[in-house]
């Protein structure tokens, strides 16, 4: 038979307990926002450098087809070399485009990370009612179930999204379109 103290210390642990699962939900929660925001940031700067890449390659492909078409002995004899470093320049610009398959990676993962920022922010709030009678602890347990549960659901549906084939819309289901 439990006595009252024993019902009391019981409830103010499974509350402590409900308190921790909130404080690392909201601090997971915190920590992805700082995750998308460094994505976002990294998208936009490889964003950068590819188009400055891009402008500088283009730049020198242009003036080597220029000095092509002058017509001195020396620039025919210089002829065969423009054309090698014409094909590098042109294969460094295919690669260069490889950009848009990591772009994709990094949206796919942003996704993944607000998807899961959704899920602990409705997990928090979950917790964020009042509780009925605090000297029960089955209350706070139940409301710690909710809490692990939501997250744990929102871990299961992110994992399935990202493995379902043949989904048509490439950046829900985490996929990368190659080309």
């Amino acid at each position: 038979m439990q006595t009252d103290s024993t019902r009391t210390i019981d409830a103010k642990d499974a509350e402590q307990a409900t308190g921790l699962l909130v404080t690392v939900a909201s601090t997971l929660n915190e920590r992805l926002a700082v995750t998308a925001g460094e994505l976002a940031r990294s998208q936009e700067l490889l964003r950068e450098a590819s188009e400055e890449l891009m402008t500088a390659f283009r730049g020198a492909a242009d003036r080597i087809v220029a000095a092509q078409r002058v017509s001195s002995p020396a620039a025919v004899e210089a002829g065969a070399e423009y054309g090698v470093v014409l094909d590098h320049l042109y294969r460094a610009v295919q690669h260069l485009q490889s950009h848009d398959l990591v772009n994709q990676l990094i949206d796919a993962q942003k996704l993944r990370v607000d998807k899961m920022r959704e899920k602990l922010a409705q997990a928090i709030m979950l917790a964020a009612p009042p509780v009925n009678d605090p000297a029960q602890a089955e209350q706070w347990l139940e409301r710690s179930r909710l809490v692990l549960d939501c997250i744990v659901a929102g871990i299961a549906q992110i994992d399935e999204e990202a493995r379902m084939p043949g989904k048509s819309d490439a950046k829900s289901a985490g996929s990368v379109d190659l080309f």
